[in-house]
């Protein structure tokens, strides 16, 4: 494992060990503190966690719309597959951290 800044998208890696997600990757979760170097410990909120998800933006993104995966673990205001998640802040600028609730369609 990488060092790795928080509030960002994590998948597992061939090893299971935590890594930084790209924008295809399928993520487990979001980094609560940054992990400086390999063998640190990392905390992760897993997405199956109740509550809300601080996340990094790539590019300004409006409050209230769904949000999709982006590289380097970010999120992008558009993308081919969003997330389960709508912001329920505005970012204005890439490296903005917002706070993400989750949504369900058709509920």
């Amino acid at each position: 494992m990488a060092a790795l800044a928080v509030n960002v998208r994590v998948k597992l890696d061939a090893s299971g060990n935590a890594a930084l997600a790209a924008a295809a990757d399928a993520a487990i979760g979001v980094t609560e503190f940054p992990v400086a170097a390999a063998g640190d410990p990392i905390n992760i909120k897993l997405f199956s966690a109740p509550g809300t998800f601080f996340m990094t933006a790539n590019a300004a993104i409006t409050r209230g719309n769904q949000v999709y995966p982006a590289a380097s673990g970010k999120i992008a205001p558009a993308g081919t597959t969003a997330l389960p998640l709508v912001a329920k802040d505005a970012a204005t600028a890439d490296g903005d951290i917002i706070e993400c609730v989750p949504c369900f369609k058709g509920v």
